[in-house]
C-alpha cells in the first residue's frame, strides 16, 4: 500500500529525517514512534505530502503509493490523492476543525459523492459514536468536547473510504478514559473497513496496544523495526529497549522506572557515530566512531546497532 525509501527531509539547513524505509501494507496497522522531536511527524506529512514548502523539503527519496511515487505527482494528482487516497488525522483537532463552519459542513466536504450528503453524514456520525449530533446541523466544533473533535476529525479522515490513514499523535489532548474510548474506535474502524494506518505516536504503550508492526525512530533514523511480538519480547536497540523500560506496570509498582539518561540531540549538533551513543548504557568505543547500518536480526526484525544480536 505505501512504501518509503530513503526519505531525507531538511528543514532549512537541518535535515530532519535522514534516509527512512518504511512500508505499511493493506490493512495493517504500523507504528511509528520516538520521543518529541525525533522526526516522525515530519515522515507522516511527507507520506501525505503535506510538508510546508515555506519551512521543509523532501530534499531524496521515494513515497510509493500502490507502486507510484507521490513526489512525483502534480497538483491535480495530489487533490486527487489527498482526502480520497489518503487521509491524514492530525493530533490537535480544536486547531485542524475550521471553526467558522458547523461539523455536518465540513463533513459535507469531505465526502467523496455529494448526493445523499445528509444520511451519509448520519450513517458516518453514528460510525464514530455520534449518533447525538447526527440529526444536528448546526453545531459547531466549539460546542463539542476533546473528544467528540476527535472523533469527528476522525469521521472527516474516513468519509471518502480512503486506503491509508495516517494518525499523529491521536490521542494526545485527551484524557485517559477518552483516549481508551478513541483507541478502541480506531481499531474498530480498521477492521470494519480493512484500513490501513500509519499510527505516529511517542506513547509507546499506546503503539503497542495497536500496531501490528512497530519502527522506532531516533535522531531522524528508524534505529528498529519489526513485529510487534519481536519488539515486545526482544528488544534489540538500547533505545527500544529503554522506552520499554520506562513504561509503568501495575504489576511492578514499586519497580524504579529505567529512565534514559540525557536528551534528546539537536539536528544541528549530531554526534559524529552512533547518535544514541551519549545516552546509550550499552556503548562501546567502536560507537563513537561510526554510525551502524541497520541489520537484519531475524525474520522481518531490524535494529541498527553494533551489539544488536548481544542484547537480548
Amino acid at each position: 500500500m505505501l512504501k518509503i525509501e530513503g526519505l531525507r527531509v531538511k528543514y532549512g539547513a537541518d535535515e530532519v529525517v535522514r534516509g527512512v524505509d518504511l512500508a505499511v501494507k493493506k490493512g495493517e496497522c504500523v507504528g511509528l514512534v520516538g520521543e518529541s522531536g525525533c522526526g516522525k511527524t515530519t515522515v507522516g506529512l511527507s507520506a501525505a505530502r503535506l510538508i510546508d514548502a515555506r519551512k521543509g523539503k523532501i530534499v531524496s527519496g521515494k513515497i510509493l503509493f500502490e507502486g507510484r511515487d507521490i513526489l512525483e505527482f502534480d497538483a491535480e494528482g495530489l487533490r486527487k490523492l489527498r482526502g480520497r487516497r489518503i487521509s491524514y488525522v492530525f493530533q490537535e483537532p480544536f486547531s485542524s476543525l475550521n471553526p467558522v463552519f458547523t461539523v455536518h459542513e465540513q463533513l459535507k466536504e469531505a465526502l467523496r459523492e455529494k448526493g445523499k450528503a445528509q444520511e451519509a453524514i448520519s450513517e458516518i456520525l453514528k460510525s464514530v459514536g455520534l449518533e447525538k449530533i447526527s440529526g444536528k446541523k448546526n453545531i459547531y466544533p466549539h460546542e463539542l468536547s476533546g473528544g467528540m473533535q476527535q472523533r469527528v476529525m476522525i469521521a472527516m479522515a474516513i468519509a471518502s473510504r480512503p486506503d491509508l490513514v495516517i494518525l499523529d499523535e491521536p490521542t494526545t489532548a485527551l484524557d485517559v478514559s477518552v483516549q481508551n474510548q478513541i483507541l478502541e474506535l480506531i481499531a474498530e474502524l480498521k477492521e470494519k473497513m480493512n484500513l490501513s494506518i500509519l499510527f505516529i505516536s511517542h506513547d509507546l504503550r499506546i503503539v503497542f496496544s495497536m500496531a501490528d508492526r512497530i519502527n522506532v525512530m531516533y535522531a531522524g533514523r528508524i534505529v528498529e523495526s519489526g513485529p510487534k511480538k519481536d519488539i515486545v519480547s526482544q528488544p534489540r536497540h538500547p533505545y527500544t529497549k529503554g522506552l520499554i523500560g520506562s513504561i509503568p506496570s501495575l504489576k511492578n509498582r514499586k519497580k524504579r522506572f529505567e529512565a534514559i539518561e540525557g536528551k534528546t540531540p539537536l539536528f544541528s549538533d549530531l554526534p559524529k557515530g552512533c547518535k544514541f551513543y551519549p545516552r546509550c548504557k550499552f556503548r562501546i568505543e567502536k560507537c563513537e566512531d561510526e554510525e551502524p547500518a541497520i541489520e537484519n536480526i531475524s525474520g522481518d526484525h531490524f535494529a541498527r546497532c553494533v551489539r544488536a544480536k548481544e542484547l537480548v
